[in-house]
């Protein structure tokens, strides 16, 4: 599916290149192929198992158009109900997960809306879900500077 310098996303972590591909046996196990991943702006690499690659979100970035496109969706008003409250970490961690912009972009719409809330009255916005945030954000940040630019990201409102 990849090939190797091709660019990918991977979940949580944005954006990397496919820096080779290997393969590895561990003990008596059949040998598994995996993509080597080194993520921009970061010292991390990872292995990704090719069988598993897509099933675990890997994909390629989005097109300029498709992510200008979902772009648009920034700054979407959130209703925040009890529900939404209780449901939080697992709501986060799906979207953490998927990969997608579109899922990163409403887990930030979501949880700046609470920050906002929680802001209004006087309480304090939880340090689980700051680093939530910070995570899509970053995550985010990191398509938007190979697809669109470096100098792109200072036109969506991604930091408050």
């Amino acid at each position: 599916m990849f090939k190797v310098r091709d660019y990918v996303v991977y979940p949580k972590y944005g954006v990397g290149k496919v820096i080779k591909k290997t393969s590895e046996k561990i003990g008596k196990k059949k040998e598994k192929k995996y993509y080597r991943i080194k993520f921009l702006n970061s010292p991390l690499t990872i292995s990704v198992p090719i069988k598993k690659a897509e099933e675990l979100g890997l994909r390629y970035p989005l097109s300029k158009y498709s992510l200008r496109k979902e772009l648009k969706k920034m700054k979407n008003r959130v209703k925040i109900t009890k529900t939404t409250l209780k449901t939080l970490d697992t709501f986060a961690r799906e979207k953490l997960n998927s990969g997608t912009v579109e899922d990163a972009i409403k887990l930030i719409n979501l949880l700046k809306s609470i920050a906002h809330k929680k802001e209004k009255e006087n309480k304090n916005f939880s340090y689980s879900a700051s680093q939530r945030l910070e995570i899509a954000t970053n995550f985010l940040k990191s398509e938007i500077e190979h697809v669109l630019g470096p100098k792109a990201v200072s036109h969506y409102p991604l930091e408050d």
